[in-house]
């Protein structure tokens, strides 16, 4: 049997068996080793809180499984794929289950001498360069990335690695500000303490930032966030509010002249060409290079590694709190 994680309704999580996976064509059986838990989007699914006839609206039933940052081995493959897959470590967009499924073509291979922990990181981490990418950060730019969690770290980490010089993160908690790369480009910010406003203002010598990172889904906070930006600065999205925000075109977009920028996952390139390269699966072998070589470190991000048996009780953790955690990693052998 295949052990599965199932939100079975709001609330609820059930360790079930499910049948064995069986890889049609173009297919892969893989063995989980690691997945990742997202305390964003995952908690969403399993509150089922949301505003009737949204996308979130259409994203969420029960039962359903969940998860989408598994690493594990290649054991058997469907017709049309080579068996030189199998045994090999690969990274997928697959949920968390003993035995999964994926395309051979949404493959990540981790060809690197890194931990499956490490690599479990892609998904969150692809989200992230993909909104560098999006915005065109350039060394010496000034940004503020609002939300410390995962999606947060590892953007500040991208940031630092592509020479920003001032790079202020803000949290309402304090706890996951300890997380944050120790460098004197990085100013953790606890808005519960201090005026944010007040502080790029400072950090800038008056000149506010360049850009804005949104990482943390709440549609309250998002107008406020284009106070800190200079004219004609961006305002870039990688999270996914949960219900409508209040926005006034006129003050948050047309007076200041303000490039407002999406950057979800699924607007990765699906084909490279010479003027853009930045595939899904070539910004997941840039994340892994960069863990190979030193040049980034999500070690330190893994606040749990707990065996898959307590994945019921873990996500009861997260509904009642989540800010005392950062990475959540699911063991599976």
């Amino acid at each position: 049997m295949n052990k599965t994680v199932v939100f079975t309704s709001a609330g609820e999580v059930e360790l079930q068996d499910k049948e064995m996976p069986k890889p049609a064509a173009g297919e892969v059986l893989i063995e989980t080793e690691v997945s990742l838990v997202s305390t964003g989007t995952e908690l969403t699914f399993l509150s089922g809180e949301c505003p009737e006839n949204s996308k979130w609206s259409g994203y969420i039933h029960y039962p359903m499984t969940s998860g989408y940052s598994n690493v594990g081995i290649v054991k058997e493959t469907g017709e049309g794929v080579s068996k030189e897959w199998i045994g090999k470590r690969v990274a997928s967009f697959s949920k968390h289950a003993q035995y999964v499924i994926a395309k051979e073509a949404e493959l990540r291979v981790i060809r690197y001498d890194i931990t499956p922990e490490e690599a479990t990181f892609f998904a969150i981490a692809e989200v992230g360069l993909n909104g560098i990418r999006r915005t065109k950060i350039e060394i010496g730019n000034r940004v503020v990335v609002y939300g410390a969690g995962v999606i947060g770290q590892l953007l500040v980490r991208y940031l630092l690695a592509g020479g920003c010089t001032e790079i202020i993160v803000v949290n309402r908690t304090e706890k996951r500000l300890e997380y944050l790369p120790k460098s004197l480009a990085v100013i953790p910010v606890s808005s519960l303490r201090k005026n944010v406003a007040d502080v790029v203002r400072e950090v800038t010598q008056g000149e506010m930032a360049d850009i804005v990172f949104e990482t943390t889904g709440n549609a309250d906070l998002i107008p406020e966030e284009f106070k800190v930006l200079h004219q004609q600065g961006k305002m870039c999205m990688l999270s996914s509010p949960r219900k409508a925000t209040k926005f006034d075109f006129h003050d948050f977009c047309n007076a200041g002249s303000f490039d407002i920028i999406g950057a979800h996952i699924s607007s990765q390139t699906e084909q490279p060409s010479f003027d853009n390269p930045w595939t899904c699966v070539r910004n997941s072998e840039t994340f892994f290079r960069m863990l190979a070589t030193g040049q980034m470190e999500v070690a330190s991000l893994i606040s749990h590694r707990v065996p898959y048996t307590e994945a019921p009780q873990v996500y009861k953790n997260l509904l009642k709190d989540r800010t005392q955690s950062m990475g959540v990693v699911f063991e599976w052998r």
